[in-house]
């Protein structure tokens, strides 16, 4: 009991603030983004927090799994490079008692990636939809003047000059579509008409390319229409979500990869169990501490096969991958770890 709850102190001195810190980057990164929706789009600040707790659940999922796995890697690494895990070694003590401890929280840990993954993710989702749906027929234009990458739509807009009623001087639209091109306008006002942004530019010339040649036109009056984000009949349960992968529908392509990607990762804990002595039982009289850098080059490794599999293998992968990966933590372990203690 006294080595368990010694590892369990071990783990959380290491899992708290590796977590915290890499919480604290995500958060940033995700204000960030919304932050940058308040360029085109006014929104209050409590309207901004809703939308940051929506993306929560997936933030939270992506930071679990990184914190936990550095954690009892470097937790190990530690005990081995103070001495203390060749002691216990010595004195009799398996490495199967370090899987046995570990085992619980690895459970632990992919079951809670599980909820928020196969749960609370679509739950968010779909509320981040609904906040939209709920909010686009009264969804304002804060285009900045002076201010360049604003967006609108497929549309780069840069204004000289912004009024309150929602007008503006000396307007520059810029899109690399099809039906995109090179607006210059004199004038320019911009509503919301039934959650279709509309653009109303006067006295202005556009220049797309023709094949060759540059085609300019002149235009007195020209009207942009863009419409927000279409999120109508997406009223579903959990189940519903995801029962969208096994069917032909317009999402059922990104449900399925997305799917494929959320089981692999929530697996990632407890698949990786034999990988945590592998990379954290060291003899410190003859290895150097790489534990880190082999931790995130077998986090890395994995991802990139996660993606490859959601994208190319969704369902087979789902099973063979963690399969195959905690085969190769369990022989690598027998191998590197089982054999000399």
């Amino acid at each position: 009991m006294r080595i368990k709850n010694y590892l369990f102190h071990s783990f959380s001195q290491i899992f708290f603030p590796t977590f915290l810190v890499l919480f604290f980057i995500a958060s940033v990164v995700i204000f960030i983004r919304i932050a940058g929706l308040t360029f085109v789009v006014q929104i209050s600040f409590l309207e901004l927090l809703s939308l940051y707790f929506y993306t929560l659940p997936l933030m939270l999922f992506f930071v679990i799994p990184l914190s936990f796995f550095v954690a009892c890697a470097l937790s190990l690494s530690r005990l081995s490079f103070d001495y203390e895990l060749p002691v216990l070694f010595a004195l009799g003590m398996s490495p199967n008692k370090i899987i046995k401890i570990f085992f619980p929280i690895a459970l632990l840990a992919s079951i809670s990636l599980f909820i928020l993954s196969l749960i609370l993710t679509p739950l968010s989702d779909l509320a981040y939809r609904q906040f939209l749906e709920e909010r686009k027929n009264s969804i304002n234009i804060n285009l900045q003047a002076g201010e360049f990458g604003q967006k609108l739509g497929n549309w780069l807009v840069y204004v000289k000059e912004n009024h309150e009623d929602m007008s503006y001087k000396d307007i520059v639209l810029l899109s690399f579509g099809k039906e995109g091109g090179l607006i210059f306008a004199k004038d320019a006002k911009i509503i919301n008409k039934d959650g279709v942004m509309e653009a109303i530019l006067d006295n202005g010339k556009i220049y797309r390319s023709d094949e060759n040649a540059i085609e300019k036109i002149a235009f007195k009056t020209l009207i942009l229409r863009n419409s927000i984000t279409d999120i109508s009949g997406e009223n579903l349960g959990v189940f519903e979500y995801w029962n969208r992968a096994f069917y032909e529908n317009d999402r059922q392509r990104k449900t399925l990869r997305d799917l494929s990607m959320y089981v692999l990762m929530s697996l990632f804990p407890f698949v990786s169990l034999y990988f945590f002595p592998l990379l954290g039982v060291k003899n410190p009289r003859y290895q150097r501490n790489h534990t880190i850098l082999q931790s995130m080059l077998i986090i890395g490794v994995f991802y990139a096969l996660t993606y490859l599999v959601a994208n190319y293998l969704p369902l087979i992968g789902m099973v063979l991958l963690p399969i195959v990966w905690g085969l190769a933590g369990y022989f690598g372990y027998q191998r590197f770890v089982r054999r000399y203690y």
